[in-house]
């Protein structure tokens, strides 16, 4: 079994299962920090219920040494805080935290208080690690006279993260080195083999070494494929056999065919010149119907202008010679509307006969010039396209006002 493929496989397996155990990992280290700090909110709580308790029981002096031993004899509670309402702003009437300012109490925190029977805020603490400031109000005869606030300290809940990490990293290291052992071990005994041993076989058959077989023991996939490999090679060494007479025989057919096809050969060498004469008969007959095409406009034009000269009495000289251009013109557009004729390829197609009559009137205008003629467009603009060549019609219409 390549190498390469061997790691591709070992790499996706390892990949996988190290994705669900982080992943595993991550969801119960997240669950159990949540919980832990739940658990710290519900002690904060308790705290401050048995402060609730305390309050108005004892001197202050006791209280506060309760509050101090409470503090004290707890890993959790950093500070107690006690607050008398002054009006609506709450003012320390009691705090364990020594020379320390205590966080006031807002008026606005004092009525969310009330309303909603507690506060939580989550913050840094001084030894880096975050702590839950809960406070509750405290109540006599059903009214808010105070407030009492405890901080709790996350340090705890941050070693545990750090512990349980730590311990989920190794997890996940040896789990994903053992894994990657095992299939190792099992893709070198179970796969890597088999494969080795088929691929020296088909190495033997390609050198042309066709009697040899691949052995291999057991009743698994692989052992299905070097059987099938053995038999495939029992039945190509009897095909060969039979192929090099079948190839002895198609040799002589195929030096006949040979001779066939050489003279088929020279058959479609002979078609083909034929044909690229005729390809290049018809490229010359379509250029020469561009030009024709090309030149009738000037030609028509050049023919107006000469006979309009004519009409307008020139000097004998110049009459003759303007008879001569008229005349040799005339012959010119003679022979291009003869070549037109020839190479034309007569395609219908819908024709506008408005804008076709505007061109036609246009190219004989300057014949109507010095006569008494005049050539009006009647035809409708609105008129729908007819199905005609427009060539052919162009070249008609000419025609008609020419000979008229």
């Amino acid at each position: 079994m390549h190498r390469t493929l061997r790691f591709q496989l070992i790499a996706i397996v390892v990949a996988t299962v190290a994705s669900v155990l982080a992943m595993s990992q991550w969801l119960d280290t997240t669950f159990s920090e949540r919980a832990l700090e739940r658990d710290l909110k519900e002690h904060a709580l308790l705290v401050l219920s048995t402060v609730d308790s305390l309050w108005g029981r004892s001197d202050p002096e006791g209280l506060a040494h309760k509050l101090t031993a409470m503090v004290e004899g707890s890993r959790d509670v950093v500070a107690i805080d006690l607050f008398r309402l002054n009006g609506d702003l709450p003012e320390v009437v009691l705090t364990t935290r020594g020379a320390e300012v205590p966080p006031a109490l807002s008026a606005g925190q004092a009525r969310q208080l009330a309303r909603e029977g507690s506060l939580s805020t989550r913050l840094p603490g001084p030894d880096g690690a975050d702590i839950w400031r809960v406070a509750r109000p405290l109540q006599r005869a059903g009214s808010v006279i105070g407030a009492a606030q405890v901080d709790v300290s996350l340090a705890e809940a941050a070693s545990l993260k750090r512990g349980l990490r730590t311990i989920d990293a190794i997890f996940l290291v040896l789990s994903i080195a053992f894994i990657s052992l095992a299939l190792a071990f099992f893709l070198e005994r179970r796969v890597a083999r088999p494969v080795a041993a088929l691929v020296g076989g088909m190495q033997q058959a390609e050198t042309g070494a066709l009697g040899a077989r691949v052995g291999f023991s057991g009743s698994g996939e692989f052992a299905f494929l070097a059987s099938s490999f053995n038999r495939m090679l029992s039945r190509i060494e009897d095909l060969t056999a039979g192929l090099e007479s079948r190839v002895r025989q198609a040799t002589r057919a195929l030096a006949d065919r040979n001779r066939e096809l050489a003279e088929a050969n020279e058959k479609l060498w002979r078609a083909r010149l034929e044909l690229g004469r005729s390809e290049r008969l018809a490229a010359l007959g379509q250029m020469a119907a561009t030009i024709a095409h090309e030149l009738g406009t000037p030609l028509n034009s050049i023919l107006g202008y000469t006979q309009l000269l004519l009409r307008e009495d020139p000097l004998p000289e110049h009459a003759a010679k303007l008879a001569i251009v008229e005349s040799q013109v005339q012959r010119m557009i003679e022979t291009i509307r003869s070549v037109l004729d020839r190479t034309r390829d007569r395609q219908r197609a819908p024709v506008a006969l408005q804008p076709l009559v505007a061109e036609v009137l246009g190219l004989v205008s300057t014949r109507l010039v010095g006569r008494d003629l005049v050539a009006i467009n009647e035809v409708p603009a609105g008129l729908p396209p007819v199905p005609g060549d427009v060539a052919g019609l162009r070249q008609v219409l000419l025609n008609l006002l020419t000979n008229a």
